[in-house]
């Protein structure tokens, strides 16, 4: 039976749905990423790239290294973990390799993961967020018991953006925390959050009018909410993946 090994924090980014699996797998396949191929606790490691993913057959196929010797401890193993590490983080267990001869030579075959990890790294990929959807933020203000709405410029895992207009709003000064914020992810659903200001950038516009670039940084998300920012994140890139692949 196929397992996955994770850690507790990875529990969140975690990806069961088949045709988003299939999507990631196709997409390095594409791009011919490669993926780290460890086994026998870390003690055998190699490089390999997705060659095909079948899903009428269930199957995914993966170069072969040139190691005869490498690859029969390989496809004796029962615990093989596949993992991209840079950039978006990509991880799965494979519990049975299997050796095959495709037209254009020998690959290994694996079954069609169940689940994946998918993990942004939060220092990567601030994504821009659609003017013609966009991502509403409302912050309460305890002390004047007041709300003050926002659109959103990016979002990645780790916070989001926005451009505020002069004169700045004196609640907005660094490290200023705000509970309880609501930000509408279209398509996914409405989080509720604390925001921490980490950095106000002032900016000119190309009219020439002066406004503030305001970052803020989630602070201590819930495990719904990661989820919640983790399938945003990850459709923002299927569009932007989309929309590259139309202009071509």
């Amino acid at each position: 039976m196929e397992r996955v090994t994770h850690l507790p924090e990875e529990e969140t980014y975690l990806v069961h749905n088949l045709k988003e699996i299939t999507q990631i797998l196709n997409e390095l396949s594409k791009k011919k990423v490669m993926l780290k191929v460890s086994f026998n606790h870390g003690a055998d490691e190699c490089l390999t790239t997705v060659i095909e993913v079948d899903v009428q057959h269930h199957a995914v196929y993966l170069d072969i290294g040139l190691d005869e010797a490498f690859n029969h401890r390989l496809l004796a193993s029962h615990h093989v973990v596949f993992s991209k590490d840079d950039g978006i983080r990509i991880k799965w267990t494979s519990a049975h390799i299997s050796l095959v001869a495709l037209t254009d030579g020998k690959a290994i075959k694996i079954a069609l993961p169940q689940k994946l990890i998918r993990l942004q790294r939060r220092e990567f990929y601030r994504l821009a967020t659609p003017i013609v959807n966009p991502v509403l933020c409302q912050i309460p203000v305890d002390d004047d018991d007041r709300l003050i709405d926002l659109m959103l410029i990016d979002v990645s895992l780790g916070g989001v953006a926005t451009i505020i207009a002069n004169p700045l709003d004196p609640v907005f000064v660094l490290g200023a925390s705000f509970d309880r914020c609501q930000i509408s992810f279209p398509d996914v659903g409405v989080t509720s959050l604390t925001l921490q200001v980490k950095s106000i950038t002032a900016i000119t516009m190309k009219d020439g009018a002066l406004k503030n670039r305001i970052s803020f940084e989630f602070i201590k998300p819930s495990r719904g909410n990661e989820g919640l920012i983790n399938q945003y994140t990850y459709n923002l890139e299927r569009l932007e993946i989309a929309l590259a692949n139309g202009a071509k």
